[in-house]
């Protein structure tokens, strides 16, 4: 990118981050996640600086970039919130009490269900170490098929839960 063009991007992000910002938080209601979209929404300018350059409306485009990477974080929170479920539901009628004693064996036993891979992909996920957009990027495969493979390392866990709360 060319200095101009990375000043110019400086520029506006020093003059109407408060404003994008406010405008995230308007769809988001979090301040960090806001915060994300604002980021989110100025690293696209940059890395298509001759694109957001020729569009009619620099603060439009920020703004709409700000809009998608808000919805974005919004679908991903609504797909965990799916996903995600407590230890209680995943082996109901246990005490949290008799789990939390037995927490390594958990860990053991989620560790023979799955492949150590499939374990600390899940493990990154769960601990929001990670979220679904870097893992499909770090395993350069597209979004569903992370969100795929996670809802069946889910349901082997579940399976694997099952089985070891019925003996």
């Amino acid at each position: 990118m060319e200095r101009s063009t990375e000043q110019f991007i400086e520029n506006l992000y020093r003059k109407n981050y408060h404003r994008l910002y406010v405008h995230a938080c308007s769809i988001l209601g979090q301040s960090s996640e806001a915060e994300a979209a604002v980021q989110e929404a100025f690293l696209a300018a940059c890395k298509k600086p001759d694109k957001f350059i020729r569009s009619e409306s620099h603060i439009g485009w920020l703004k709409r970039a700000v809009e998608n990477e808000a919805l974005h974080i919004l679908r991903e929170q609504k797909y965990s919130a799916a996903l995600f479920m407590s230890i209680e539901e995943l082996s109901p009628g246990q005490e949290p009490a008799a789990l939390e004693d037995s927490s390594f064996e958990l860990v053991e036993l989620c560790q023979r269900a799955i492949s150590k891979e499939d374990f600390d992909f899940f493990i990154r996920i769960s601990k929001h170490e990670s979220t679904f957009q870097e893992e499909a990027e770090r395993q350069g495969v597209r979004l569903a098929t992370c969100y795929k493979r996670f809802e069946r390392i889910r349901k082997r866990l579940q399976q694997a839960l099952d089985d070891y709360y019925k003996k």
